[in-house]
């Protein structure tokens, strides 16, 4: 039953980041992305070949299913998973004591719970909107858009996981 909700909370999660790919715009400076928010609660047992295939799908399937550039969400998760027990042992595990499965601010304390949702939504952020923006777009215009989407998606994914604090973990 445990792993029906958590496939049902990873649907659910990803249908939102559809609805809000497709139809919040809340300018051209912020883009809303929850994909992080998923990367980040997906097992850390999980081997690291299939959390770079679950970050693979979830971003091609924002891409495919919503008007974004094929690849480009799918490039960006790729590119958040890849270090992140590297950064979860050296932001929220330091002493190597904590055997979490996935990192919850009840349980690995708030502080460091943003700390690792920060840097895994900053890599995020910095491959969608790198690629994005390319050489298209001036140096101001790119950084501000990085700085407001990485506020907006850090509110954004703290809205959802205060109402998973009494979640069991698989």
């Amino acid at each position: 039953m445990n792993k029906l909700s958590d496939i049902f909370f990873f649907v659910l999660v990803f249908i939102l980041q559809l609805v809000l790919s497709d139809y919040v715009h809340l300018g051209p400076y912020v883009f809303l992305c929850l994909i992080p928010f998923l990367l980040v609660n997906i097992p850390l047992s999980r081997s690291p070949h299939v959390a770079l295939l679950i970050a693979f799908a979830l971003g091609l399937g924002v891409d495919v299913l919503s008007d974004g550039v094929p690849g480009l969400n799918a490039f960006a998760a790729v590119l958040a998973v890849a270090p992140r027990k590297f950064f979860y042992r050296l932001l929220v595990n330091a002493d190597r004591q904590d055997k979490t499965e996935v990192p919850l601010p009840r349980i690995v304390g708030l502080a460091k719970y943003l700390k690792y949702l920060g840097v895994l939504t900053a890599i995020y952020l910095i491959g969608y909107i790198g690629l994005d923006c390319i050489s298209f777009r001036p140096a101001g215009f790119i950084l501000l858009k990085f700085l407001a989407s990485w506020a907006a998606s850090m509110v954004l994914a703290l809205l959802l996981t205060f109402p998973l604090q009494n979640r069991k973990l698989t």
